[in-house]
C-alpha cells in the first residue's frame, strides 16, 4: 500500500514541477518580449513628438528621416509581439501533446494494474508488451525550452 501511495505522490509531484518549470520559462520570456517591446514603443513615440517639432520648425529636411525610424520601431514592436504570440501558440500545443500522452499512458498503466489483479499471466504478457513499447529515460530525448 505504501508503495503505491509514494508512485502516485511522485507521479504527482513531478507532473506539477514540469508544468511549473514551463509555465515560469514563459513568464520570463513573456516579461523580456514585453519589456524590449516597450523600449521600441516608448522611442517610436519620441521619434514622433521629436519629429513633429523638428516639421513644424523647419518644414522640411530631416523629418522623413525621424518618422521613417519610428515607423521602424513601431514595426520592430509588432514582430516581438507576433513572435511572441506565436510562441505561446506553441508552448500551448506542446503542453496539450503532452496532456495527451500522460493521459494516454495513466489509461494503459491503470488497465495494466485491473489486469494483474484479474489476470496475471496476462499480467505478465502486458508488462513485456509496455518495456517494449515504452522507451526507456536513457535514450529518450527531451526538448529544451531555453
Amino acid at each position: 500500500m505504501f508503495s503505491i501511495i509514494a508512485a502516485l505522490a511522485q507521479n504527482l509531484f513531478f507532473r506539477v514541477e514540469g508544468r511549473f518549470d514551463m509555465a515560469m520559462t514563459r513568464v520570463k520570456r513573456n516579461a523580456a518580449v514585453c519589456a524590449v517591446t516597450v523600449v521600441f514603443l516608448a522611442s517610436a513615440y519620441c521619434l514622433s513628438v521629436v519629429a513633429t517639432c523638428v516639421a513644424l520648425a523647419a518644414r522640411f529636411g530631416t523629418v522623413p528621416a525621424l518618422f521613417g525610424l519610428a515607423g521602424g520601431f513601431v514595426l520592430a514592436a509588432l514582430i516581438l509581439i507576433g513572435v511572441m504570440i506565436l510562441l505561446n501558440r506553441r508552448d500551448r500545443r506542446r503542453r496539450r501533446a503532452r496532456q495527451r500522452r500522460i493521459a494516454s499512458r495513466n489509461d494503459m498503466l491503470a488497465l495494466a494494474a485491473a489486469l494483474a489483479r484479474n489476470r496475471p499471466l496476462a499480467a505478465t504478457a502486458v508488462g513485456v508488451a509496455l518495456a517494449l513499447l515504452l522507451p526507456a529515460k536513457s535514450r529518450r530525448r527531451r526538448h529544451r525550452d531555453d
